[in-house]
Formats: C-alpha cells, sequence, structure tokens
C-alpha cells in the first residue's frame, strides 16, 4: 500500500468553498495532476459514482469510484468500485479555523498484480506522496487567489 498525505489552511474561504471546488471537475484537475477528468456516472444518497480518468506515474488509465460526501461540507470520501487498482481509499477532511479553513487529504492506494504489483508500488510511493502534498498546495494557492467551484 502507498500513501500520499497533505494538509493546508487556506485564508479567506469557508468549507464549503472548499468541498465545491475539489468535487467541480473544471476546477479540482488545475490542482490534481493524477486527474485528468471525472464524469458523474449516477447521483446516490450521499453522493455519486464517478468515472475518473486520469494518470498514475505518467499512464493513462480509468478507474470507477463512489464519492460520498457529508452535508455539511466537512467530508469527502472515494473508493474504489472497478479497475486495475486492488484498492483505493482517499478522503477530505475539511474544518472551519479562525480566518480560513483546514484541509486534511489522503490518498491510499495498493496496486494489483501480485508481486509486480509490489515492486510498482516500490517505485510510485515517493511519486504518490509528494503529489498529494502538491496537490493540498496548489488547492490552496488557487482558493486564494479567488477560483471557487461549482460542486458537483
Amino acid at each position: 500500500m502507498i500513501r500520499g498525505e497533505g494538509t493546508e489552511v487556506v485564508r479567506g474561504v469557508t468549507p464549503k468553498d472548499v468541498w465545491e471546488f475539489v468535487l467541480d471537475p473544471a476546477q479540482y484537475t488545475k490542482a490534481d495532476t493524477k486527474i485528468i477528468w471525472v464524469t458523474k456516472l449516477a447521483e446516490t444518497d450521499d453522493g455519486m459514482i464517478g468515472l475518473e480518468e486520469g494518470k498514475f506515474f505518467g499512464m493513462r488509465g480509468s478507474v470507477v469510484t463512489r464519492y460520498r460526501w457529508t452535508p455539511d461540507y466537512r467530508s469527502i470520501n472515494v473508493t474504489l468500485i472497478h479497475g486495475l487498482l486492488k484498492s483505493l481509499n482517499a478522503y477530505f477532511e475539511i474544518d472551519e479555523v479562525d480566518g480560513g479553513t483546514k484541509i486534511h487529504h489522503v490518498e491510499e492506494m495498493e496496486m494489483a498484480f501480485g508481486p509486480f504489483g509490489k515492486v510498482l508500488e516500490i517505485g510510485a510511493g515517493k511519486w504518490l506522496a509528494d503529489s498529494v502534498r502538491q496537490e493540498v498546495a496548489e488547492i490552496r494557492r488557487l482558493l486564494e487567489a479567488g477560483e471557487r467551484g461549482k460542486g458537483p
């Protein structure tokens, strides 16, 4: 299993601003270099089913994921339904703080392909850790520059 994690405080925005940015593919793809696009396939009671088209370690691919979110704009959870990965768990914790909003984002992946998957994880671990840290820093930069999303 490999993991990436990032935390930033975004000044001058609300949890709803962050939530809407993360769930708007046109905005989110500006911050997350792993994602090319997210297409909503279906709505669910607590979120949606999405097709994520992206790049992993420079290779294009896609996965079907389940998005779950809370109505108070405090969390977004993404899990794998179908794809080449063995598992995917990603989440955003969004908390109001004095003067802004704190974002904590984690992505955890386990490769399929048996022993070859373990070799892939060794090569991709640092890449994912760096990518998620940069993603959260870019979300902060874009939001503080006035970018806003429309939500799902």
